[in-house]
Parts: C-alpha cells; sequence; structure tokens
C-alpha cells in the first residue's frame, strides 16, 4: 500500500520595505507578529542555508502578496471583518499609507493592516501589510 503525497503549504511570498529604501522579494516560513526577527528565502523552495535573517526593526513593513492560483487567475481579498477601521500610517521617511485594521496598538513590535487599492490596480497584488510599529512618525485614524 502506497503511503498519501501530503502536499507542502506554500509559503507567503512577501515583499520586504527596508529602512534603507531597498525592497527585497521573497518568501517567508517562520513569520510571527511577536518575535522581532524572521528570515526571508528566494524562492518557495529554498534550503534553510538559503535564508536571509531579517531584524524586524530595520523594516519599514512587510507587505504580504497574494499569489496567483495555477489556472491563471488571481485570488481577491475576502470583504473582512466589519470591525475593521480606516487608517493612515505615515512612516518616518514620508512614505504614507492608507488601508484598514483591527489591531493598532502602539504597544505592540506591530500591526496587521489591508491597504486600499490605487485606482490604477483594481485588482491589488497586496493582501495585507505588517507595520512596524517603531518606524511609524504617525498613525491616525480616519
Amino acid at each position: 500500500m502506497a503511503s498519501p503525497t501530503v502536499s507542502r503549504p506554500t509559503p507567503p511570498q512577501v515583499v520586504i520595505a527596508y529602512l534603507d529604501g531597498r525592497r527585497v522579494r521573497g518568501y517567508v516560513f517562520d513569520f510571527s507578529a511577536i518575535k522581532d526577527r524572521c528570515r526571508i528565502f528566494p524562492s518557495a523552495n529554498a534550503t534553510a542555508d538559503q535564508g536571509e535573517v531579517v531584524d524586524l526593526k530595520t523594516l519599514k513593513a512587510i507587505f504580504f502578496l497574494q499569489e496567483p492560483s495555477g489556472d491563471g487567475t488571481t485570488t481577491t481579498r475576502s470583504g473582512g471583518p466589519a470591525n475593521r477601521r480606516k487608517l493612515e500610517v505615515i512612516f518616518r521617511d514620508g512614505e504614507r499609507l492608507e488601508g484598514t485594521t483591527e489591531g493598532f496598538s502602539r504597544e505592540r513590535l506591530g500591526f496587521f493592516m489591508v491597504p486600499e487599492d490605487p485606482p490604477d490596480h483594481p485588482t491589488g497584488k497586496i493582501l495585507r501589510v505588517f507595520v512596524i510599529n517603531v518606524n511609524v512618525k504617525q498613525a491616525k485614524w480616519l
């Protein structure tokens, strides 16, 4: 009797926005909103030695991207819970991000928000963003 094949979950594809302006695309296997570090990998099938350790305090945000599905279409975001509130974040370098969040707190390492789709990008490739609090100049409710 053959063993059943177990598919390995695909790690999230991300773009990491560093404070120095660099943007690095890759995959994360070990991200946690309560850990101050994670590792970024160049591909979903990378080996452990190919990962680069990232200290979250050196970042503005981590952008989690939607993956295209196998049939040529892309997945879309759901409307989300009704308890989301609209928020504007301004980073120390002046970059601005607007979206909704369920849990903004300055006491945490960071928080997740769902960015608004710009008018020229109706499908949106960003599912959510983890914003690093220490590098936010201002956050205000809209």
